[in-house]
């Protein structure tokens, strides 16, 4: 696989779309299993996220949940749901064929020097 392939693949895009993997959901508990995925480390402030849900949903990688297509009956209303795609999945799978690739290269450069 190309490692370049993926230039331009946000690191919060990633993990946003990783929680929308578990199944669809809302942006609070979007920014709940990305702070779990990541330790916390991550922080997903709610610019970065409901900036990111626009980008990824005009990507066409996730779509917006309405009460037609499978929205949770008696949830607030207010809140918006988000369902990966699979436009979607297809990235995410392929951004962690890549990020396994280059952990690979890593471990054996690393296996391979030698410490002075």
């Amino acid at each position: 696989m190309d490692l370049g392939a993926a230039v331009g693949f946000k690191q919060h895009w990633f993990y946003i779309l990783l929680a929308l993997a578990q199944g669809a959901t809302h942006g609070a508990e979007i920014r709940r299993r990305v702070a779990e995925h990541t330790e916390g480390t991550l922080k997903m402030y709610p610019a970065m996220l409901y900036g990111s849900l626009e980008d990824l949903l005009d990507q066409g990688y996730i779509t917006e949940i309405d009460e037609r297509s499978g929205r949770p009956t008696g949830e607030n209303e207010r809140y918006r749901y988000y369902r990966l795609c699979l436009a979607g999945r297809k990235a995410l799978a392929a951004e962690t064929r890549r990020l396994e690739q280059v952990t690979r290269i890593a471990r054996e450069a690393m296996a391979s020097g030698r410490a002075t």
